[in-house]
């Protein structure tokens, strides 16, 4: 829903929009109790968390190019910051925080322009010159805002879809070959563990102990895995530290699947399982933003919001049908064993990330596109074209 109305009325339409959708799902919260407020609730809210992940992370990435990657992972940040606020304030409190932010947001609308990516693509270029050199804080005559608005207008040419629908895009090699990479990041954060590790009660209780600090274990590491990415995302390219966080997720989870076999009690050195619990969520942190950052810049700006649509929606069904079947699986298989399947998830789409990922930092558009090979979902030999 999101894409289409960004597509047609405008990026800034979008985040209105979405503005307006958490407006609304503050109201069920001065409600009294019940269950139709919370289904309510829970719609709205969802719906909006549909566009935050699709919407503003298409604003991000088309009003600053220099920095996109990191104004892309402060929204991660953003996020985990949100996280962490249930550790200092309590709920009521914390109702009226929700929406003290969703009304400074509705201010900040008034100064927010639109994106110039899409008024060239919709034919408006005096107003995207006019933009870009805001944006740039430059004179609109001056050669390099010229020199920006050319290379929207030569990305926007180069686009070869007859049909801007998923199917018809999915028809070009080249998109086809980034939604693949875009396919295996998004279902590998999806099933990378974090339906087991983030329920920190039951993967404590299976270690047979508990510290009283558990909710703020997960919560801190997770905000400083963010953090970190943000920290070094302008300096590393995209793929190692994507790659890193997998590995530091395979290694923690393959720690605690030996604390928590059934038929192998370990008494000693407790806190490892613990510390690993610390690390694994801390490479979670690291890695959950980051291919919503990857695919903003792979894809070409007349189809990043339908592909980023498709490829949240995919992964937002994944999750459903993941967290249906879950508790059968793991009670058959036991949660050992479903972390050594976590492990190699992890292991494969670190290993698939170094390799199939391009180069990001820096590049632009068309240079990413020539790096776009034949990229097989189970298999690593690269076919040149």
């Amino acid at each position: 829903m999101f894409s289409i109305l960004v597509d047609r009325y405008g990026r800034k339409s979008g985040i209105y929009v979405i503005n307006l959708m958490q407006g609304a799902s503050c109201i069920p919260l001065f409600l009294p109790a019940s269950f139709t407020s919370q289904i309510t609730l829970h719609v709205m809210a969802g719906v909006a968390s549909g566009g935050l992940f699709t919407v503003i992370p298409t604003y991000i990435r088309e009003i600053n190019n220099s920095h996109r990657a990191v104004f892309l992972s402060l929204m991660v940040v953003m996020a985990n910051a949100g996280y962490m606020t249930e550790l200092i304030i309590d709920l009521e409190a914390m109702m009226f925080v929700m929406v003290g932010l969703v009304a400074a947001q509705f201010l900040s609308l008034l100064i927010m322009m639109e994106t110039p990516s899409y008024l060239v693509k919709v034919g408006k270029t005096d107003i995207a010159k006019k933009n870009l050199a805001e944006l740039y804080c430059l004179q609109v005559d001056d050669a390099a805002v010229s020199k920006e608005l050319q290379t929207l207008k030569d990305e926007m040419d180069r686009v070869f879809v007859t049909k801007f629908h998923c199917f018809g895009i999915l028809k070009n090699p080249i998109y086809r070959d980034a939604t693949k990479i875009g396919v295996v990041l998004y279902i590998s954060l999806v099933l990378c563990g974090s339906i087991a590790f983030l329920d920190h009660d039951k993967v404590l209780a299976q270690l047979k102990m508990t510290f009283g600090l558990e909710k703020t274990l997960l919560l801190s590491s997770m905000f400083a895995g963010s953090v970190f990415c943000l920290c070094i995302v302008h300096f590393v390219e995209r793929k190692y530290i994507l790659t890193s966080g997998f590995v530091i997720m395979a290694l923690s989870t393959g720690v605690l699947a030996v604390y928590t076999q059934a038929d192998l009690t370990v008494d000693s050195l407790q806190w490892v399982a613990v510390a690993s619990l610390g690390v694994l969520v801390f490479g979670f942190g690291m890695s959950w933003g980051l291919p919503v950052v990857i695919m903003c810049e792979i894809y070409n700006l007349k189809i990043r919001p339908t592909m980023l649509g498709f490829l949240y929606t995919l992964s937002q069904l994944l999750k459903l049908i993941h967290v249906t079947t879950y508790q059968y699986i793991e009670d058959y298989m036991g949660l050992y064993i479903v972390m050594y399947i976590f492990a190699g998830v992890n292991i494969y789409a670190g290993v698939y990330s170094m390799f199939k990922i391009p180069d990001l930092k820096g590049k632009t558009v068309r240079q990413i596109e020539r790096q776009l090979k034949r990229v097989p979902l189970l298999h690593f030999n690269v076919i040149k074209v």
